[in-house]
């Protein structure tokens, strides 16, 4: 017998081993399920993966044997099966979440709820099973053999028809593993000769053999492919169960005999099933197979993995009887669920379902406030603006937990039930009125650099109408003589002092790890972004109206925005500022002009870049010959943006400032509102005049410019709404509801006329703005040609029309301006490419993110030995236009400009990577870009070169991150 019993044990390891390899090695990520040659090999496979399946049905066959023969209460053994599923579940999520840094929260939702999500099928039938079938194996057993025969009569129907009429979805389906189960009952009360048994399981492996074998062949012969050469090579094929469940007869007495000496036998199988089928570690399991091409070393790696997951069948198990015993759990769940066999049906269902509501109202304090949180929860993401808060429940759920951990805590501190409970909801509801006004007055939520503005309430208080304040004011009143009244007639729980130590460290803890939310390829980093926390830095309203405000709030709370250089400190600050004060003065013996005496203009045109640069992209007619001829006369070329499709205020600050985005870290993606409102100084090129203007026909709210604008020393902003410095003369164009560049350069002609001395006007304009539908006549005249990769020829054709009457408006501004007799220098360039180009990212993406840009003096400066530059001007980056703005115009310039001189003239141009930025909603290592259009390594670089690019980030680092040591010597004078 023990013989019996040690072949026994390695007979049902080989069971288990060719379960785990058909569950791995054909997987669809994985060639072997595809294979599609028809030939000798495609049999063999065809073959051994009938092999594998064989051990997954006799799996089922035992499990179903084992659920049939549970004598114990129904109910609470299915709930601590249902408990024990969701606790491994759990328990698998967090060991891959930990050990291989992969979290999706609809892993957690299936793990929590595993018959929903049908997560692990035969997990569920188990779970189903052990309440179903010891409650139908009396019918069974009272005709086995007629349960069999239609167990293989539906098989047959599935098999030979190929349609899933009974639902058993190719063997990966409850039903179907129900259905298997049962039979392993049937099958254990059928009274056969072992020889009839041989005799049978022989006959149909050979049927089955040979049905597998040809079956590519008659596909292919009948169908002209090889969509049904699989048909009898899965676990629903009768031929295949009836080999198996032959196999399972044989050996029948002897695997009761074993199991019965096994201890914790059904969550033995029950944790084997949960380690195999769980998605979560079979994607690993997959992805590490997928390493090699040999089969060999697949198989290998899948041993090791079995021997993993039979040795966590044989630890789980008894973890799980200890904490049964410790929280009584068996006893707790008896008693509660159990009933008296001998009362009604009836008269049992009414008092589970009384039990079941006294419990509810035991726990109706926190079910209440768990309530209150979800309500506050969707009012925050709802009056933020979501047109539908069912979009993403996940972030609800996350944005609940957040409130709710915010109640515990209060309550916590002073254990008062409705005092918590109402200081939260208050405290909420001033929170989403805030809120609401931010993103009225600015279009953003409240970020954590504004929580020291609470400091100045009165000042605050008086931005917001008197009406919102007294109804407000109202309301909390409201709430605090409910709060008081309940206080004193309703007693809520009470916490005890373990209680109160837990929920003061959770949330400490939860609201603590926002510190490292943005930390890239963390733990913490992947696991709220696998609940879908798209933080989007670059426009704080979208963040706050998919995230909603709490958790935008929190994503802004970790910003890096400048990894530290080497070197940086006091004295090697000094000791940049000595040197480019050196190069200053050398550049400086040959200029004669100042840039305070003239005016510069920086035209930002939106989304400007030539069509035909794309590839695959060809118009009939140029849209753009008057800027076509102007680039030919003049300083000219092509700008590196930093984005496509988006990222116009980067471009900007680029320009004004001289700093590149791909020297900042990855979570600062928008300066204009994570940066430049929390620093003392911006430097910009407006320091170096004396009066300066900023011209945008459209509102202030767009990425903080209001803000902002101040902050670079811009003496007015003319924006739509502004009544001190409106926008005049608007006019539009066809449908289109932006205003026209036409109203853009009339209102920049005005303040030439008012200003007439030396001044920077910052100008950007709105005409090209997205959407770009059918807004214009004739755009038939610029007929395009795409690729047909899912351009869209009418966007491209009405884009086309679009810069055509930008091409109209900067020919007529220059005729203006040449006329002014007074010097006049004006930087043209478009900011990025419309997103309306489908090209691969990874093939095109440098001639995505190029766009035109001149540099026209008009004859006035020209006089004053204002020249075209003729020198590394093909290719630029935004940064550079202050180099070069000041070199054609021959005006000298600061410390800090003969840096961006030197980085001009002795650098490659740089830019983000421009094959993965899509939207530039992060930044990455810089990508450097010769004059030819050719991408240049830094390790190419000469010492001098890369001494200079090192400079570069020490004094970006510096002002925007560092501690500011050059804003107290000469090189920013």
């Amino acid at each position: 017998m023990k013989r019996n019993i040690h072949y026994l044990s390695w007979s049902l390891l080989g069971v288990g081993w060719l379960w785990a390899v058909n569950t791995v090695i054909w997987s669809p990520e994985l060639p072997y399920l595809n294979f599609n040659h028809l030939n000798s090999q495609m049999m063999l496979i065809q073959l051994s993966h009938s092999l594998t399946i064989f051990g997954s049905i006799v799996a089922l066959l035992i499990i179903g044997n084992q659920l049939g023969r549970n004598t114990k209460p129904l109910l609470p053994t299915t709930i601590k099966y249902w408990l024990y599923t969701v606790g491994i579940l759990l328990l698998t999520l967090s060991v891959v979440w930990l050990r291989f840094n992969r979290f999706i929260y609809h892993d957690f939702y299936h793990a929590i709820l595993p018959l929903a999500g049908n997560t692990v099928p035969l997990a569920g039938a188990i779970i189903i099973g052990s309440l179903v079938l010891p409650l139908i194996k009396p019918v069974i057993l009272r005709a086995p053999l007629s349960w069999s025969t239609a167990v293989f009569v539906i098989l047959a129907i599935v098999t030979f028809f190929n349609h899933d009429s009974f639902g058993l979805l190719k063997g990966e389906s409850i039903t179907y593993y129900l259905l298997i189960m049962s039979l392993g009952i049937a099958a254990s009360e059928l009274k056969l000769k072992k020889a009839t048994v041989l005799k049978w399981t022989l006959s149909f492996l050979i049927v089955n053999s040979y049905l597998v074998s040809i079956m590519p062949d008659a596909s292919f012969f009948t169908r002209g492919n090889l969509d049904t050469a699989n048909r009898f090579t899965t676990p629903t094929s009768f031929t295949m169960v009836a080999t198996a469940l032959g196999f399972y007869l044989l050996l029948h007495h002897n695997w009761q005999v074993f199991f019965n000496k096994l201890h914790h036998r059904i969550y033995f199988l029950l944790t084997i099933a949960l380690l195999i089928q769980n998605p979560v570690s079979l994607n690993i399991a997959v992805r590490y197979a997928n390493h090699s091409s040999l089969l060999w070393k697949q198989l290998l790696f899948i041993t090791g993995w079995f021997i993993w997951i039979l040795l966590f069948a044989f630890i789980l198990p008894p973890v799980f009887n200890y904490l049964q015993c410790r929280y009584a759990l068996n006893k707790r769940l008896t008693q509660f669920w159990t009933t008296d066999p001998a009362m009604p049906l009836d008269q049992r269902t009414v008092i589970l379902a009384q039990r079941v509501e006294n419990w509810l109202w035991s726990k109706w304090a926190n079910i209440l406030a768990f309530g209150c949180s979800y309500g506050l929860a969707l009012c925050s993401i709802y009056l933020m603006g979501r047109p539908s808060v069912f979009v993403k429940q996940s972030m609800l759920w996350v944005n609940t937990f957040l409130i709710f951990c915010i109640f515990k805590f209060i309550q916590g501190i002073c254990n008062r039930y409705w005092t918590s409970l109402f200081l939260t909801v208050i405290l909420n509801f001033i929170w989403i009125i805030a809120n609401m006004q931010k993103m009225a007055f600015r279009n953003e939520s409240i970020l954590p650099s504004e929580t020291t503005m609470i400091n100045n309430i009165p000042a605050l208080l008086k931005m917001v109408s008197s009406q919102l304040i007294i109804v407000s004011l109202l309301i909390i009143i409201g709430l605090v003589i409910l709060m008081i009244i309940l206080e004193r007639k309703i007693k809520g729980p009470h916490l005890t002092l373990r209680q109160r130590l837990i929920w003061l460290v959770i949330p400490l803890c939860v609201f603590g790890s926002s510190f490292f939310w943005n930390q890239p390829h963390s733990r913490i980093n992947t696991f709220v972004h696998g609940w879908g926390d798209i933080p989007h830095f670059i426009h704080q309203s979208a963040g706050a109206l998919r995230n909603g405000p709490l958790v935008q709030f929190l994503n802004n709370i970790d910003i890096t925005i400048m990894d530290k250089p080497t070197d940086y400190s006091a004295s090697e600050m000094k000791r940049i500022s000595k040197r480019y004060t050196t190069v200053a003065n050398q550049i400086n013996r040959h200029r004669t002009n100042e840039l305070k005496n003239q005016t510069i203009i920086f035209n930002l045109s939106e989304s400007f870049a030539n069509p035909n640069r794309v590839p695959g992209v060809k118009l009939k007619n140029n849209p753009i010959p008057n800027i076509e001829k102007l680039k030919k006369n003049t300083t000219s070329g092509i700008m590196l943006s930093s984005g496509y499709g988006g990222g116009t205020a980067n471009m900007e600050y680029m320009a004004l400032t001289g700093f590149a985005m791909c020297n900042f870290a990855q979570t600062l993606s928008t300066p204009y509102t994570q940066l430049v409102p929390y620093l003392r100084h911006n430097p910009t090129i407006i320091q170096s005049f004396n009066y300066a203007i900023a011209i945008h026909p459209y509102s202030s709210k767009f990425y903080d410019r209001g803000i902002d604008y101040p902050k670079f020393g811009f003496n007015k902003f003319f924006y739509l709404g502004n009544k001190k410095a409106p926008i005049t003369q608007q006019k539009k164009i066809g449908a289109n509801s932006y205003l026209s560049d036409e109203t853009a350069y009339d209102n920049t002609l005005n303040q030439l006329t008012r200003h007439p001395q030396g001044q920077f006007i910052n100008l950007i304009t709105m005409q090209n703005h997205l959407p770009y539908n059918h807004l214009y006549h004739h755009i038939s005249h610029y007929k395009a040609t795409v690729p047909a990769n899912g351009t869209i020829a009418a966007q491209v054709e009405n884009y086309a029309m679009r810069i055509h009457y930008t091409d109209q408006a900067v020919a007529k501004f220059i005729k203006k301006i040449d006329n002014i007799d007074r010097p006049i220098t004006l930087v043209f360039y478009g900011d990025h490419l419309p997103g309306i180009y489908r090209n691969s990212m990874k093939k095109d993406g440098l001639k995505l993110h190029e766009t035109d840009y001149f540099i026209y003096s008009n004859p006035a400066a020209q006089r004053l030995g204002a020249k075209n530059l003729t020198k590394h001007n093909h290719y630029v980056g935004p940064n550079d236009f202050i180099a070069m703005t000041a070199q054609q115009t021959n005006s000298k310039v600061t410390p800090y400009q003969a840096l961006l001189t030197q980085l001009y003239q002795q650098l490659p141009a740089y830019t983000v990577n421009t094959q993965t930025n899509g939207t530039n909603s992060y930044n990455s290592d810089p990508e450097f870009i010769n004059q030819h259009g050719e991408k240049v390594d830094y390790t190419s670089f000469t010492a001098k070169q890369k001494q200079l690019w090192h400079d570069y980030q020490l004094v970006q680092y510096d002002l925007t991150a560092g501690h500011q040591y050059l804003l107290k010597s000469k090189m920013m004078r």
